[in-house]
């Protein structure tokens, strides 16, 4: 027997789930938001939304380790040593992730997001860029590291921000060299007060 039918059904249901949980969000918070409010929303029964999900909260919780398991699994495939200190190839594979889930990124940067989840997504980039940096870059980012690895995750996390918030008007390649551009000039910054 093929199931592939009944997959593709399943497929299609999560993400019109999905896609009308993130326009729900860009109105009103979480809590706010009931499962008859979804479906009505997406055109399905509220049975079909519990043949999949408990609540809303498992349907939102689902999506985020989904989204986080993803990025790393992108960020695994990038290790720095591979890189030659050319970082595009990494951005590139984010940048088209954002890409092809332009819902999830407007529900990240949206007004209602949970901040514990957003902080959760940051750590990870953090996490990368403490990791690799020093094999990328090699000599730099000494002293005051926290500091620098703090300014480098807020501006890339700010980039993404402003390229989602406009439409996403570049290509993921045209992001991919902007970041790479901005993070090697970075990298050659001298450190003040090193050396003291």
């Amino acid at each position: 027997m093929n199931n592939t039918g009944d997959d593709r059904r399943v497929r299609k249901t999560k993400k019109a789930l999905r896609q009308g949980l993130v326009a729900l969000l860009a109105q009103k918070n979480l809590k706010d938001i009931s499962v008859r409010e979804l479906t009505d929303a997406v055109d399905l029964h509220r049975g079909t939304f519990y043949v999949h999900y408990r609540d809303i909260y498992e349907l939102y919780d689902r999506m985020w380790q989904e989204m986080i398991e993803e990025i790393r699994e992108i960020f695994r495939q990038y290790p720095a040593e591979e890189l030659s200190g050319k970082p595009a190839p990494l951005f590139r594979a984010i940048m088209e992730y954002a890409w092809d889930n332009q819902d999830l990124c407007q529900m990240f940067f949206g007004p209602n997001v949970d901040q514990a989840l957003a902080r959760e997504l940051t750590h990870l980039v953090e996490e990368k860029i403490q990791t690799d940096w020093a094999v990328l870059f090699p000599g730099t980012m000494l002293a005051r590291e926290e500091y620098l690895r703090a300014y480098v995750v807020e501006g890339c996390m700010g980039m993404v921000r402003r390229w989602v918030d406009t439409g996403m008007q570049e290509s993921p390649q045209q992001m991919a060299e902007l970041l790479e551009l901005v993070i090697t000039a970075f990298s050659k910054l001298s450190v003040p007060g090193e050396g003291r």
